[in-house]
């Protein structure tokens, strides 16, 4: 009976197959490998299949025998009859070409026989190994970057690059790099040598005003406090003479008065004499005591103050000229720094950068903020591949590893290297759903002269190998309900299948550790036997035959 079926293998995508309903024939499949559509033909010769590639983009026009490359439209946006039509429009094609195989045919069937295209794989042991294959980028580990050390005018989010050295470009000590803009740092720095020198005519005044404080000081210690002392000493001394020369008048006064030679008016004015002569001493004695004990300790303390007055100013603006005049000489090197010259020779690398939310692309016009990077000076003698390592194999994956690098510009020199380093945290996702990847950093030994920064490569991280090991072609085992099977070809022609225990694998080979031996040959391409072979599989839960299945089609 004519019809479809379907097979999904190991480690491979969906298969249609179209059987004519002859005892087992199997005319065509269609594979389905992620997003694309395989035409096989089936009545080839062993070893020489046919297949034609149907894109999911449509189909052109049929001429003649090319109808077998009629194209399957595939949208996963259109649903319901949209899906149907695909579907029929596989099938079209599916008969179409075998409409043309079979007029084909018809004169050349009898030198090629009812041959069947199962293909055959014999058994050996062999070395193993396993590799995560990854892809990365050629960078170097010891990167002199050129940074910009330029500020951003106010109001605006970086300067901009006047000129840049081409990409790639191989300088040598002092050659040109890069051209920033420095018409705002131009005008800073005009205004910031005004500001110094107004900062400087106010330190010299505040020195000015400093020195006239300290000689305030000296001046009444050592010229008003003394002459104040001395007045006030020789006013006391007066007042005591006053005292004694009224007090003898009065003494007199009152020998005369008792003689009747003078009133007692006079005698009594000379008295009122004495007494003010007494109160002069009085005062010319308090003006003294106030002087060395109150005046003389106030008036100090206050020139004092003035004088730690003048020196706070003083050190204040000291200080704002020191840094208006750092400003200055910062701005006079950021003048200097709009054109960066080469420090040591190397090829030019621009430090673009994609993975920032806004992405990074040095070019002339574009802002660059200050510290940013903008060019490298790799050291060519210090390469490394710099890979992202899916988080499903991070624990496949060892510091130390051995590492296979194949560039893309030269696939046919591969490259030795070691796996240096796995970083602990993976890399910020850009979005819902996007893969876990941590980033890996591959030391590249012997790295040649026409080594790169920016070149691809393809790395095989080896992490597993055993000697001498029973392999099979990854491709001849099929997986159902957690188990693993191999179609084996019988010496009577026949094919058995056979449940095996699988150990690791690579992109080509895994491991048998039991179920085969060697010299057993398998068949590359179970599915188009796995229809009949499959019915003694057991359903899960339930125990297996004792023997294993049979396949009634005889093999080539």
């Amino acid at each position: 009976m004519c019809g479809w079926s379907t097979w999904s293998p190991l480690f491979h995508g969906t298969v249609c197959r179209w059987h004519d309903g002859l005892a087992g024939n199997s005319k065509a499949s269609v594979r389905l490998y992620g997003e694309r559509w395989m035409l096989c033909s089936e009545t080839s010769p062993m070893n020489n299949l046919l297949q034609s590639e149907i894109p999911t983009d449509g189909f052109p026009g049929n001429t003649g025998d090319e109808a077998v490359e009629n194209r399957l439209v595939s949208s996963r946006r259109k649903q319901g009859s949209w899906l149907k039509f695909s579907v029929s429009l596989v099938v079209l094609a599916v008969v179409g070409y075998l409409v043309v195989d079979q007029l084909g045919g018809m004169g050349g069937a009898g030198e090629e026989g009812d041959s069947s295209l199962v293909m055959i794989h014999e058994v050996e042991k062999s070395d193993f190994e396993a590799f995560v294959t990854e892809t990365g980028d050629v960078e170097s580990s010891d990167n002199l970057e050129i940074v910009c050390e330029l500020e951003a005018a106010p109001g605006s989010r970086g300067t901009r690059i006047l000129e840049v050295v081409a990409e790639g470009t191989i300088v040598k000590k002092d050659d040109f790099l890069v051209q920033f803009d420095d018409t705002a740092v131009k005008q800073r720095l005009i205004e910031q040598e005004t500001l110094v020198a107004t900062d400087d005519a106010a330190v010299i005044e505040a020195e000015s005003e400093h020195e006239k404080a300290v000689q305030t000081l000296n001046e009444y210690v050592d010229g008003t406090f003394p002459v104040d002392k001395e007045t006030f000493e020789a006013d006391l001394l007066t007042a005591n003479s006053l005292v004694k020369s009224h007090t003898d008048t009065l003494e007199h006064l009152q020998k005369m008065y008792r003689k009747g030679f003078v009133s007692r008016l006079q005698l009594e004015t000379q008295r009122e004499n004495v007494e003010i002569a007494n109160k002069s001493v009085r005062v010319a004695q308090i003006k003294l005591e106030a002087l060395l004990k109150y005046t003389r300790a106030k008036s100090i303390a206050a020139f004092k103050a003035d004088i730690a007055k003048q020196r706070a100013v003083l050190t204040a603006v000291e200080r704002k000229l020191d840094l208006s005049r750092q400003k200055l000489s910062d701005l006079t090197q950021q003048k200097a720094n709009c054109r960066i010259v080469a420090p040591k020779a190397g090829q030019v690398i621009y430090a673009n950068d994609y993975e920032r939310r806004e992405n990074v692309v040095i070019e002339e016009g574009a802002e660059i903020r200050q510290r940013q990077v903008v060019l490298r000076l790799p050291d060519p003698t210090q390469m490394r591949i710099a890979a992202k390592i899916n988080d499903s194999k991070l624990n496949r994956i060892d510091v130390g590893n051995t590492v296979r690098i194949v560039l893309d510009i030269d696939p046919d020199l591969p490259l030795e290297g070691e796996l240096a380093e796995v970083n602990p945290f993976p890399f910020p996702r850009r979005w819902h759903g996007a893969p876990i990847e941590y980033g890996a950093k591959i030391r590249v030994k012997n790295p040649p002269k026409s080594l790169r920064p920016g070149q691809r490569a393809k790395v095989h991280i080896f992490v597993d190998s055993k000697l001498n090991v029973l392999q099979a072609p990854i491709q001849s085992v099929v997986e159902r309900d957690g188990k693993y099977y191999c179609l084996v070809k019988r010496d009577d022609r026949t094919w058995q299948l056979r449940e095996v225990e699988v150990g690791p694998n690579n992109d080509s080979f895994v491991v048998v550790e039991k179920g085969l031996s060697v010299g057993d040959q398998v068949a590359l391409n179970p599915e188009l036997l796995w229809e009949d072979s499959t019915r003694d599989i057991p359903e899960p839960g339930k125990d297996a035959a004792p023997e294993a299945a049979d396949v009634a089609r005889t093999g080539p």
